[in-house]
């Protein structure tokens, strides 16, 4: 006779679907590039009404291999969560990051809080060996801020 299972354990399913071929990849070599493709990707309706975070992976080749929204907030903010963001990295196997988030206000001044999430993020993909390329900061108009850019990196 067989038993009931004692234990109740979720299994995990880590699951990356390449949907494009590799040459046909964007190469992210500036910038602008960059903030192009994060800019294309964000609802217009709701990109003066609240905060989102944006990242774009990339594999060696500088190549946009995935965009993930880690975290929609407010008007004033969103959670930028570095295990959440670099989790997605180590499970497509990334070597680099774009991180990115939106300010409704259309305000292009880095706050304290901008720059304290970056050097976060920074030293944390040094450590796993994810690299934070650039976090840049994309206003309702279209404009962006790029704190690599601003030496801020």
């Amino acid at each position: 006779m067989k038993q009931d299972k004692k234990y109740k354990v979720n299994v995990v399913s880590l699951i990356y679907k390449q949907k494009y071929d590799t040459t046909d990849y964007p190469v992210i070599n500036n910038s602008t590039t960059a903030a192009d493709i994060l800019y294309e990707s964000w609802d217009k309706d709701t990109i003066a009404m609240e905060e989102q975070t944006k990242v774009l992976y990339l594999n060696r080749r500088n190549q946009v291999i995935g965009l993930y929204t880690t975290s929609i907030g407010g008007l004033g903010g969103t959670v930028m969560c570095n295990t959440k963001i670099f989790a997605c990295g180590l499970k497509i196997v990334a070597s680099g990051i774009i991180v990115c988030h939106n300010h409704p206000s259309g305000n292009r001044n880095l706050s304290n809080a901008d720059r304290n999430i970056t050097k976060s993020l920074k030293d944390v993909g040094d450590i796993i060996g994810i690299k934070l390329l650039d976090h840049i900061i994309i206003l309702p108009n279209g404009s962006y801020v790029s704190l690599s850019d601003e030496k801020e990196l």
